[in-house]
C-alpha cells in the first residue's frame, strides 16, 4: 500500500515537474519538420567547432583539452544512408591530426549513429545563431553539448547557446578551444 502510494506521489511530481520545466524541447530536430530531400545535405560542407558542455566528473570533454581548434568536413557518402566525416585537428603544439568516421542516418529520424560504436548516436538541435548546430553525443552513460559553426569566426554569444541546454541537461562544464579565447591561427593554413 505504501509502495502504491509512494508511487502515486512520484507520478505525480514528475507531471508537475514537466509542466513547470522551462526546456526547450522543440529545438530538437525532428524528422517530421525537416525536409527529407534536404537532410543532411543542409550540413555538408565545412564546420568549425566552437565550444561544448558536459556533466562535471564524467571526462566528456578530456579528449577536447589538448585541441587548439578543429575544422570538421561533411561530405556525402558513396553508399546511402550514410554521411562522410572529416576532421583536421590542431593540436595545442602545434601539430595537426586528421580523422575520419562515418555516421549512419536513421529513417525516420534525424538520430545519427557513429559506424563501429554501437553505442554512441548523435542528436541534432537547432540554436538561435542561424549558422549554427548544437549536437548531443551520448555514448553509454555520458554525453556532451557540442556547438559548431558553419564560418570561421568566434560566435560572440556561444556561451549562451550552450547555456540555453543546461537548465535539461544539467551540463555546466564548458569548454571552448584555445584559438576561440584569443589566439589567432588560421587552421587551413597550419594544417595544410
Amino acid at each position: 500500500m505504501i509502495v502504491s502510494i509512494w508511487r502515486c506521489i512520484l507520478y505525480l511530481y514528475g507531471l508537475v515537474f514537466d509542466s513547470l520545466s522551462t526546456c526547450a524541447r522543440s529545438d530538437q530536430l525532428s524528422a517530421s519538420r525537416i525536409n527529407r530531400t534536404e537532410f543532411p545535405l543542409q550540413y555538408t560542407g565545412s564546420w568549425y567547432f566552437l565550444a561544448a558542455a558536459a556533466e562535471p566528473g564524467t571526462g566528456a570533454l578530456d579528449i577536447f583539452k589538448v585541441m587548439d581548434n578543429a575544422q570538421f568536413i561533411v561530405q556525402e557518402s558513396s553508399e546511402t544512408e550514410k554521411l562522410d566525416f572529416g576532421a583536421i585537428i590542431r593540436i595545442k603544439d602545434g601539430s595537426c591530426v586528421p580523422r575520419k568516421w562515418i555516421y549512419l542516418l536513421t529513417e525516420d529520424s534525424t538520430e545519427l549513429r557513429t559506424e563501429g560504436h554501437p553505442d554512441r548516436w548523435t542528436e541534432l538541435f537547432s540554436c538561435h545563431c542561424p549558422k549554427c548546430i548544437i549536437l548531443k553525443e551520448t555514448e553509454n552513460t555520458t554525453s556532451r553539448l557540442l556547438l559548431y559553426c558553419n564560418r570561421f569566426y568566434a560566435l560572440e554569444n556561444w556561451p549562451s547557446e550552450l547555456m540555453h541546454w543546461n537548465p535539461m541537461h544539467q551540463m555546466v562544464v564548458i569548454f571552448q578551444p584555445a584559438f576561440y579565447r584569443g589566439k589567432i591561427a588560421v587552421i587551413k593554413r597550419s594544417c595544410e
